[in-house]
C-alpha cells in the first residue's frame, strides 16, 4: 500500500470498465454484508464514572509550549476530557506509510499524567495533500463529467473510491496499533461530521459504479425496481440498472433542482448515500476492533433533519452517540422547538440513555465571518446546562486553541489569537466547577422517559423529499417541544426496534409524529399489542402516507393503521388561512372529554379527510369552516382498544390543545408542574424525580409549580409561582433541603 504515494500512469478515466470494476470491488464491504457486521459487546467500553467536560484540542497547530498551555487551561477550567487528532492525518502520516506518532504519544502521555481523558479521532475526512495530489481521481466530482473538486477542501474524497479506502485502512490500522491500549484514550471518533455528505451527490466513476451496485443489491432486478418505484407511471420503466444514473439537474426543475420530477429516485439516492456513509464508518469500526481497540466508538453526528445516527446499521457498531450542537444566540422559536428531538434521539438511540456533545460553541461562532453574536453569561450557562439536562454525559467545546489559518481561521475558542485565555473561559470554569460537584448525580440519575416518538432516517428522508406542505416538519419538532413543556421524558425509537413489543413496554405513551413512510407490518402489530396492554398511541397527520420507496398508498393514507385508529384518511386538503388572501382561519371544535373549546388549525389550514371505520371509534373534534365540504367533518378521533386507546389527529393545532390532550389521555405531566410550561420553556425529568426547567428565551417566563421546591443550582427555594429570568435554568427537587 506504500505505492499509493506514486502517481499512476493512468487515472480512473483511462482504465477499461472491467479494470475499474475489478478495482472498485476492493473498496468497501458489499452492501449485503453491512447487516452481518458483529454487534460489538460494550462490556469493555470505557465507563468513566465521571461527568466529562473539556474541549477539542490541536497540539499540532502550534509548536513550543502550546501543548502545555492547552493542558494548563483544561485543568484550570475543571476539564477532564479532550478530543485529539480529529484533523491530524497529514501530520501523523507525513508520506505514504511513513508515520510520525511521537508528538501525539507525548501529548497523550501528558494528558494521562494530569488525569485528562482523550477521544482520539481517525481524521479521515481531510486526507493529506500528498494523497490528493498524487491521486486526483479519488476526489469528489460535483457535476457529471466535470473535473474533481478542490483537493484542499474538507470532505473532498469520494467515499467509494478504492484507492482512498485503501489509504484510510492503512492509516487507521497504524493508528490503532500505536494507540489501542494508551491509558488516556477512552474513545475513538470515526471521521468527522460525516452526515453532511448525505446532502452531496458525488459523480466520481467510483460512486456511479457503487450506485448501480447498490441498486442491484437493493432492488435485485430491473423488473422489481420498476414495480417498487411504480415506473409504469409516465412510461419510465428501465431494462437495465446501467440506465439509471444518480440524480442530476433536469430541464423542468430549474438550475438548482436535482430530479424534482422523479422524487422516488431521489429518495433512493438518499438511501444509497446513507448506506455509503454507514459502510465507510463500519469498516473503520471493524479495523479498530480487529486491532484490539475496546474503548467507545463514536462519531460526531450533526443536528440534521436527515440524521442517520438512529439507523439500525449504526446501532450495530456505535457505542455511544456524539453530537455537534451549536446554539443560536438570538430568539428563534425553531431553536427551542428543534433542539429537544436532536437531544432525545442521540441520547436514546444506542440504549445508553446518555450522549457526548463532541462540539459546542464557546464565544463567537464563525470562520472568516462571524456567524452569530456572542452570548451573555446567562445564555452561555443555559446552553450547557440544557445539554446536561437532556442527558449529555460529556460536553466538549470547539475549540480549545484558536485556528489561525489552515482551511479557515476560527473566531471561537478558549484561547484568543495570541494564545491567552478568552474572557469566556471564566464562564466555562464556573460550569466546570458545577459539573465537578454534580456530575456524579447527573450520571446516577439519568433522564427518565415514559414516552417515545417513532422516527428514523427512512421516515425523515421521505418527508424531506415529499414535504406535503411547506411547514410539514413542524408536526414532528412540535411534538417533542410539547412533551417537554409537560416535563415528560421522551425517547425515540426506530421502526426496527418497534417490531419488538418488549422494546415498548417501558413507555406509557407512543407518538407516530409525521412518520410519513411508516409501512412496517411487524411494527404495526407491536403497536397494537402495546395499546391492548394499556398504552396510549397518538397518530398525527403525515403518518403512513407511503412506503419506504416513496410510493403513495393506494388503499388510503394510514390504511395499514386502520385496526389501530379505527379510521383511514381517504384524501387531504389544504384549506389555506387569512395570510393567503381571503381564506378564513380553519378551526376545530372539541367535543370529547379530553379537550373543550375551539382550536385554530396550523399548517396553514392543512387537514385530512377521516373516514370512521367502526362503532368503537368516537369523534372528539370536528372542523369548523366556511367551506361546506370541510365543515363538520371529523378532525380527531378516539379509538378504545383493549385496555388502551388510540388518538388520531386529522389536523395539527395552532394552540396548546395538544398539551391538554396529552395531559388528559396519558397523565404523565411531571408532578412538580401545576400547568404546562410556557412556549420557549422546556423541562427534562431525571430518575430521582428532580426536574430541569430551562427558559431558552431572552424574555421572562412565568411557570406554575405545585408547591415550593428547591433549586439545586442556586441552592435556594423556588416559589410555586415563579417568574424565570431570561435564560434561567432551574434544577428542582421537591424536598426543601439539598
Amino acid at each position: 500500500m506504500g505505492g499509493l504515494g506514486a502517481k499512476t500512469s493512468e487515472g480512473c478515466g483511462m482504465q477499461t470498465r472491467r479494470d475499474f470494476l475489478k478495482t472498485a470491488a476492493l473498496a468497501a464491504p458489499a452492501w449485503s454484508d453491512l447487516s452481518t457486521l458483529p454487534a460489538w459487546t460494550q462490556a469493555g467500553a470505557a465507563e468513566t464514572g465521571r461527568f466529562l467536560f473539556g474541549a477539542s484540542v490541536y497540539p499540532d497547530i502550534e509548536g513550543g509550549d502550546q501543548g502545555k498551555i492547552i493542558l494548563d487551561l483544561l485543568e484550570r477550567a475543571h476539564m477532564n476530557l479532550a478530543r485529539v487528532g480529529e484533523s491530524s492525518w497529514g501530520n501523523l502520516e507525513t508520506a505514504p506509510g511513513q508515520f510520525n506518532f511521537g508528538w501525539l504519544r507525548e501529548f497523550l502521555d501528558q494528558m494521562h499524567e494530569r488525569g485528562i481523558a482523550a477521544i482520539l479521532g481517525t481524521s479521515t475526512y481531510t486526507p493529506p495533500q500528498w494523497l490528493a495530489a498524487a491521486h486526483p481521481e479519488i476526489l469528489v466530482v460535483l457535476e457529471p463529467g466535470s473535473g474533481p473538486s478542490d483537493p484542499m477542501s474538507r470532505k473532498c474524497p469520494c467515499l467509494n473510491h478504492p484507492l482512498y479506502r485503501a489509504a484510510c485502512r492503512r492509516y487507521i490500522q497504524a493508528l490503532a496499533h500505536e494507540f489501542h491500549d494508551h491509558p488516556a484514550v477512552i474513545g475513538w471518533q470515526l471521521d468527522n461530521e460525516i452526515e453532511f455528505v448525505d446532502q452531496i451527490i458525488c459523480y466520481n466513476p467510483a460512486c456511479e459504479h457503487a450506485w448501480r451496485a447498490w441498486l442491484e443489491n437493493t432492488f435485485h432486478t430491473p423488473e422489481e425496481f420498476n414495480a417498487r418505484l411504480d415506473l409504469i407511471d409516465w412510461g419510465m420503466k428501465i431494462q437495465s440498472f446501467d440506465e439509471v444514473p444518480q440524480p442530476r439537474r433536469g430541464v423542468e426543475g430549474g438550475s438548482a433542482s436535482v430530479r424534482e420530477q422523479l422524487p422516488a429516485l431521489s429518495l433512493a439516492a438518499f438511501h444509497f448515500r446513507r448506506d455509503t456513509i454507514l459502510g465507510f464508518l463500519a469498516e473503520q469500526a471493524s479495523l479498530l476492533r480487529d486491532a484490539g481497540v475496546r474503548q467507545w466508538l463514536l462519531t460526531d453526528w450533526n443536528p440534521l433533519w436527515t440524521a442517520i445516527a438512529d439507523d439500525p446499521k449504526a446501532q450495530e457498531f456505535m457505542s455511544i452517540a456524539g453530537l455537534n450542537y451549536y446554539q443560536d444566540s438570538t430568539d428563534k422559536p425553531e431553536s427551542w422547538n428543534n433542539s429537544p428531538w436532536h437531544f432525545d434521539m442521540h441520547r436514546s438511540c444506542y440504549g445508553k440513555n446518555q450522549f457526548i456533545v463532541t462540539e459546542t460553541r464557546i464565544g463567537v461562532a464563525g470562520a472568516t465571518v462571524m456567524w452569530d453574536p456572542a452570548p451573555n453569561r446567562e445564555q452561555f450557562r443555559m446552553w450547557d446546562l440544557q445539554l446536561a439536562a437532556f442527558g449529555a454525559s460529556g460536553i466538549m467545546y470547539w475549540s480549545g486553541n484558536r485556528w489561525r489559518g489552515g482551511h479557515w481561521p476560527n473566531w471561537g475558542g478558549l484561547l484568543d489569537w495570541s494564545g491567552h485565555f478568552e474572557p469566556d473561559v471564566e464562564w466555562a470554569t464556573e460550569l466546570g466547577a458545577f459539573f465537578a460537584r454534580w456530575g456524579t448525580t447527573l450520571l446516577a440519575h439519568p433522564v427518565e422517559s415514559r414516552a417515545a416518538v417513532l422516527t428514523d432516517f427512512d421516515n425523515r428522508a421521505a418527508l424531506e423529499i415529499y414535504p406535503h406542505v411547506p411547514d410539514s416538519r413542524s408536526v414532528f419538532t412540535d411534538t417533542f417541544a410539547a412533551l417537554h413543556r409537560l416535563g415528560i421524558g421522551t425517547d425515540t425509537i426506530n421502526s426496527v426496534k418497534a417490531r419488538e413489543v418488549d422494546n415498548l413496554k417501558k413507555y406509557d405513551l407512543l407518538v407516530l409524529a409525521a412518520a410519513t413512510a411508516f409501512d412496517d407490518a411487524p411494527a404495526v402489530e407491536s403497536l397494537r399489542q402495546f395499546v391492548l396492554q394499556g398504552g396510549t398511541l397518538i397518530v398525527t397527520p403525515f403518518t403512513a402516507y407511503m412506503d419506504d420507496n416513496g410510493i403513495f398508498r393506494g388503499d388510503g393514507f394510514a390504511a395499514n393503521l386502520s385496526a389501530l385508529t379505527g379510521n383511514i384518511v381517504r384524501t387531504v386538503r389544504w384549506a389555506g388561512s387569512p395570510k393567503r388572501g381571503n381564506k378564513t382561519q380553519l378551526a376545530v371544535n372539541w367535543s370529547g372529554s379530553q379537550v373543550s373549546g375551539r382550536s385554530p388549525v396550523s399548517l396553514d389550514g392543512y387537514m385530512e379527510y377521516l373516514e370512521i371505520g367502526g362503532p368503537d371509534t368516537n369523534t372528539i373534534a370536528t372542523f369548523v369552516s366556511d367551506q361546506q365540504i370541510i365543515d363538520g367533518r371529523p378532525a380527531a378521533t378516539l379509538h378504545k382498544l383493549g385496555r388502551g386507546q388510540v388518538i388520531k389527529l386529522g389536523f395539527w393545532p395552532a394552540d396548546d390543545s395538544l398539551l391538554t390532550l396529552v395531559g388528559h389521555a396519558s397523565p404523565l405531566m411531571h408532578p412538580l408542574l401545576a400547568a404546562p410550561l410556557p412556549d420557549g420553556v422546556l423541562a427534562a425529568p431525571r430518575s430521582d424525580q428532580s426536574l430541569f426547567v430551562i427558559n431558552a428565551t431572552s424574555q421572562p417566563k412565568t411557570c406554575a409549580f405545585r408547591s415550593a421546591a428547591t433549586d439545586r443550582i442556586a441552592q435556594r427555594t423556588v416559589s410555586a409561582n415563579k417568574s424565570l429570568d431570561p435564560y434561567e435554568t432551574l434544577w428542582l427537587e421537591a424536598k426543601a433541603s439539598i
